[in-house]
């Protein structure tokens, strides 16, 4: 949906549905570390990644 709002223009919108999908990549992660290494490298190159 980030990139959507991109596409459309809305470049607030899309930042708001990146931080929610950050937010549910770091639970997911959290529950299974060492799985999910691309949404780790994704968390890392937005700096949405707040934990080591």
């Amino acid at each position: 949906r980030g990139e959507h709002a991109i596409l459309q223009g809305d470049s607030e919108i899309a930042e708001v549905w990146f931080d929610q999908a950050a937010e549910y990549w770091k639970q997911a992660i959290a529950l299974t570390p060492g799985n999910y290494i691309e949404a780790q490298n994704w968390l890392k190159i937005t700096k949405h990644f707040d934990f080591e």
